[in-house]
């Protein structure tokens, strides 16, 4: 099931914050891609929503191109082996940097509200 997108304003561009989120799973250890995106679906970014799926493996690929996401193939006496996803150390630290820019928005966000707050009282009615 996926989200309508009509207006910016009713949170439908969240969907942007999807690498944090995928780089805050996998630093819990090697996942697979569909555990992942059951984790997404149940985060409070998807409200419930399921993410695309080849969206979220095209992310994994394009994080493994730039060095920040691995792979290495599951052992599974059930069926094929499947990828497993974890972090790398350049990965690591750039969910860090993630973490100091969306406290950074956070606190800019903050503010922009409260303007936004004054100006929608002091408007007419």
């Amino acid at each position: 099931m996926k989200r309508e997108r009509n207006c910016a304003c009713e949170g439908q561009t969240l969907d942007r914050l999807l690498q944090p989120a995928v780089m805050a799973w996998l630093v819990e250890g090697p996942i697979h891609g569909y555990a992942l995106v059951e984790k997404l679906k149940d985060s409070p970014l998807m409200q419930g929503c399921t993410p695309d799926r080849m969206g979220v493996y095209r992310l994994l690929t394009r994080l493994e191109d730039q060095g920040m996401v691995r792979h290495a193939w599951s052992d599974s006496n059930e069926g094929p082996s499947k990828r497993l996803y974890e972090l790398t150390p350049a990965g690591q630290q750039c969910l860090k940097k993630w973490i100091e820019t969306l406290e950074r928005y956070q606190q800019d966000i903050g503010s922009l509200i409260a303007i936004m707050r004054k100006a929608a009282t002091a408007a007419p009615n």
